[in-house]
């Protein structure tokens, strides 16, 4: 290193401290706009004297980068959140450990107003509260909520009324913004390693891709108090790493590997399976057979060893929450993760958070893995165990939709994978459309098609006035007239295979799949509401929904279906919320074409219940059929209860 690029360097972190600072603090938009200028020209310097030979898109591609985190930060400070919902949760792991030097969540979790929930209010037989979640989070935050710490009191120092325990702005503006740099990170390795594989400029819109077109920004500005930030940029490090000592496979190389991999474990479990990686150049050196051999094994067992000293710190936190060192089952409960239940199509395709129905841009991770396979094999196959594991344990978590997620959060593992993926595709679209220019031509012309044909539709519906319409309503419209006629194109082709199953429009599977009567966090409580809000799962033979004195209902003259949403078969009790205007009536019921039995509704209601075995039922979408003898019955809702004493309809009285 020069001397002047040192000098550089250093005069360029004077600007790019005071930035921090102002957005630590939280002060002022106009300070940050200050700042924001003082960064950059600063990161221009240090670049421009930093930069070696090479083309002019490889030269240029870290300053764009540094441009863009500018605008994310603008983004955090200005419209960014702090720490919500699952972020607190993380959060209390580094404000124990800095303020109390210790894991008693009892203060933190008071003073969140968490003390009383029933899973936590209860100690742990340490003494301690227990954490369902990790430890790591918590000890990547340390350095930032040290500066925290220090800018906070040098504002108290200064004479200003500060908070300096922990909770107060400071420390919290500190560690989100740590998150967001662990995010830029990620980006930082994704683009160097596509750098080694793919032309400078697939690279960069490889790595701009995995940063703007995925979660990742979501969880850099508006939830930095989770871990995915964290976790993608360990997870990069891996990969990268991994990526790098696959040419000079040397001890230390292995250490560093196992010791990064062993920490992503402390960040989020599932980085286990990251392990793969140097599992797998063992497996070939095994294959190879001799000295190669000896020496794969060798430093197998040294990832394996360092991996064990990366993962310690989760150990311990386990020994002292829970007086285990290694839990037989995760804390969320041993149901949480099932091996042999996984939900494919859901977590994929449902627009509660599926994965490529929300971040599209992952289509392209996946499928670039055939070109891959064709063009970079040994680039890829090691890559594809991490990959499909990851996946499929991803599908079989018990809340596979992962709760309050922007996308699905729990697949932040695999971005450098799925960058990787991209990039393929992205070359793979290069070479197509060199060979066929036309293509281009056409994919232009698409959208034009689709939008005039979408106009066509709603004004032969007088949707729309044919003689003027405004913009918003138009694509409004011609978004609807897509999904009524196909489904909703980011749930492509699990909507078709539900329209085919179930016999229904496309349209449907939006509001359909990934809902439930019981099972965990949104669930229906049991409760169909026929006359409400539970429209996507009704099928055919009902009316239009009408008022009736004991609320919304809609009725069936015939043969009238209903999806039954169900994550695994049991005993259940079925009673129905329904009138009948003209006269006590028999209603039989059909459950996956079993008879069910019978109910009676007149004026007053509905009596009775019948009970339902789980040999009748079966995992997903149900079919239940109502069927009168004749005549015609209103239903306002199918209510269902576990095995035990069944409950009356709301709003009806049993006779």
């Amino acid at each position: 290193m020069t001397r002047g690029r040192l000098l550089l360097t250093l005069v360029a972190g004077v600007p790019t401290a005071s930035l921090a600072a102002v957005v630590i603090t939280g002060r002022p938009k106009g300070l940050l706009v200050a700042g924001l200028l003082a960064a950059a020209t600063g990161a221009t310097l240090v670049f421009r004297a930093w930069t070696g030979p090479g083309p002019r898109s490889g030269r240029g591609a870290p300053l764009l980068l540094v441009a863009l985190l500018l605008v994310s930060i603008v983004q955090f400070h200005v419209w960014g959140g702090r720490i919500a919902g699952d972020g607190v949760s993380y959060y209390v792991y580094v404000r124990s450990l800095m303020k109390d030097a210790d894991l008693d969540f009892t203060n933190e979790y008071t003073h969140y107003e968490m003390i009383d929930r029933a899973d936590l209010k209860v100690p742990t037989r340490t003494g301690l509260r227990r954490s369902i979640f990790s430890v790591g989070p918590g000890l990547a935050w340390i350095p930032f909520f040290a500066a925290g710490e220090a800018v906070a009191r040098t504002e108290r120092a200064l004479g200003l009324d500060v908070d300096l325990s922990g909770y107060g702005p400071e420390h919290v503006n500190a560690v989100a913004l740590g998150s967001l740099l662990y995010g830029f990170g990620a980006v930082l390795l994704i683009h160097d390693l596509l750098r080694r594989h793919f032309p400078h400029d697939t690279a960069l819109l490889g790595a701009l891709l995995a940063w703007w077109a995925t979660f990742l920004q979501w969880y850099m500005v508006h939830q930095p108090t989770m871990s995915h930030a964290a976790s993608a940029a360990a997870a990069a490090l891996v990969v990268w790493l991994w990526d790098r000592q696959r040419a000079r496979p040397t001890a230390s190389a292995a250490l560093a590997l196992g010791l990064a991999a062993g920490f992503a474990m402390c960040l989020r479990w599932q980085n286990a399976l990251l392990l793969l990686l140097p599992a797998s150049d063992a497996l070939m050196a095994m294959r190879r057979g001799g000295r190669e051999a000896r020496e794969g094994c060798r430093r197998a067992a040294l990832v394996g060893l360092a991996a064990l000293l990366g993962a310690f710190p989760q150990m311990a936190a386990w020994k002292a929450i829970y007086g285990e060192w290694l839990l037989r089952y995760p804390p969320h409960g041993a149901d949480f993760l099932r091996l042999d239940h996984p939900y494919v199509l859901q977590t994929l395709f449902s627009t509660r958070h599926g994965l490529l129905s929300w971040t599209p841009v992952f289509w392209a991770g996946y499928l670039g893995y055939f070109w891959l396979l064709r063009r970079r094999a040994p680039l890829a196959w090691p890559l594809l165990p991490p990959l499909l594991a990851m996946t499929y344990v991803n599908m079989c978590s018990g809340d596979w939709w992962a709760g309050g997620s922007f996308s699905n959060r729990r697949f932040d593992s695999l971005l450098p994978l799925l960058a990787l993926g991209v990039a393929g595709s992205l070359e793979w679209a290069r070479r197509t459309l060199a060979r066929h220019p036309q293509l281009a031509v056409g994919a232009a012309l698409v959208p034009a098609v689709a939008w005039n044909l979408g106009l066509i539709m709603q004004v032969a519906r007088r949707d729309v006035a044919p003689d003027r319409a405004a913009f918003p309503r138009l694509v409004g419209g011609a978004a609807r007239a897509v999904a009524d006629l196909a489904g909703s194109p980011p749930t492509w082709p699990a909507s078709w295979l539900f329209a085919w199953q179930q016999h229904l429009s496309p349209r449907q599977y939006d509001g359909a799949v990934g809902r439930y009567l019981f099972y965990r966090q949104n669930n229906l409580g049991g409760r169909i509401d026929v006359g409400g809000g539970d429209g996507a799962l009704l099928a055919e033979g009902w009316s239009q929904r009408r008022e009736t004195g004991g609320g919304p209902c809609r009725a069936a003259t015939g043969p009238a279906r209903i999806l039954v949403p169900l994550d695994v078969p049991e005993d259940l009790a079925l009673s129905l919320a329904a009138t009948s205007v003209d006269g006590p009536r028999d209603v039989r019921l059909r459950l996956n074409g079993h008879e069910a039995g019978t109910l009676r509704v007149d004026r007053a209601g509905t009596a009775g219940s019948l009970r339902l075995p789980a040999a009748f039922w079966h995992r997903e979408l149900n079919d239940l059929v109502l069927v009168p003898d004749s005549g015609s019955v209103c239903v306002e809702a199918f209510v269902l209860v576990r095995s035990g004493a069944p409950e009356a309809p709301r709003g009806f009285q049993a006779r």
